[in-house]
């Protein structure tokens, strides 16, 4: 039986991605600071900036699955992007050596590349880097847009289109986006954990479909049965609000955020099914499963 170190088992796309590896019969190690993990999963109490509360932990496993990150900082309590992918990963990776585990598969993000504009991105490139350059036997996943039950963006984007037959979009609306499933995500780690042949590879993860945003909240207001007035706001005003409140929780959306909608969120290749035997899944009928 594999086993198989997990940090960031308790967000989001890591509940997907421990329970897909139980299925498949990994024994997981899941680093928890308070939150319980898959029941069937081995809890580790620690913090991922403090190396030493866990380091003991990775002496018998067989790869370590890296999914620490954040779309949003809240420098006051130290989450910052810095913290939370570089800081984070580097640490993960500089413990697993210092184990003697070789397999790291890492979770980055579509869009990461060298001159980025967002903090987000730049991050997320200086991970990128260390990790290649480590020694390590890495896979780096760069998702898109993750949909799924529990997700942050479509399910918030539902939830004010519930409560109002009018919704806004930015600009014109043609920014593109591919968004991908977390199962088909869950199922690329999972999978990466078992096929050397993924090993130095960096794969983009998309859906396969593109949408400009306009049209993806059309199709979330088809998915509720709900008939919707879309509006376009300039994005003078949008940039205004994002000044204003964008450093605070209650504001829908942050400068970052903006940034990188704008710039798109698309795929330049889609090697990671094929190559890894994963199942596309269609996003209009699976959006209607959870929102």
């Amino acid at each position: 039986m594999k086993k198989v170190f997990v940090t960031g088992g308790t967000g989001f796309v890591g509940s997907y991605v421990i329970s897909r590896l139980i299925e498949k019969g990994v024994h997981v190690k899941a680093l928890v600071r308070s939150k319980t993990p898959h029941p069937d999963a081995e809890a580790v109490r620690g913090d991922i900036l403090r190396p030493e509360t866990y380091s003991d932990s990775l002496k018998d496993v067989d790869a370590v699955i890296n999914l620490v990150g954040i779309i949003r900082e809240f420098p006051s309590k130290g989450i910052t992007f810095e913290n939370m992918h570089y800081i984070a990963a580097k640490n993960v990776a500089d413990a697993a050596k210092t184990a003697g585990v070789s397999r790291f598969i890492h979770m980055s993000a579509n869009g990461t590349r060298k001159n980025a504009v967002s903090g987000y991105h730049i991050t997320k490139y200086t991970a990128e880097e260390y990790i290649k350059e480590s020694g390590l036997d890495f896979t780096i996943f760069r998702p898109s847009l993750i949909y799924g039950k529990g997700d942050s963006f479509i399910s918030m984007l539902a939830g004010y289109m519930r409560k109002t037959p009018v919704f806004t979009y930015f600009g014109d609306g043609s920014y593109p986006m591919q968004p991908v499933s977390v199962y088909e995500v869950a199922d690329a780690f999972t999978e990466a954990v078992f096929r050397d042949s993924s090993i130095g590879k960096t794969y983009p993860l998309c859906g396969n479909r593109v949408y400009s945003y306009k049209e993806l909240l059309i199709e979330i207001a088809a998915a509720m049965n709900k008939n919707i007035t879309l509006i376009p706001v300039p994005e003078v005003f949008i940039k205004a609000g994002i000044a204003l409140f964008g450093g605070f929780s209650f504001f829908p959306i942050t400068k970052d955020q903006f940034t990188m909608l704008k710039e798109g969120n698309t795929c330049p290749e889609m090697t990671a099914f094929s190559e890894l035997g994963i199942e596309f899944r269609n996003f209009s009928e699976e959006i209607k499963k959870y929102i």
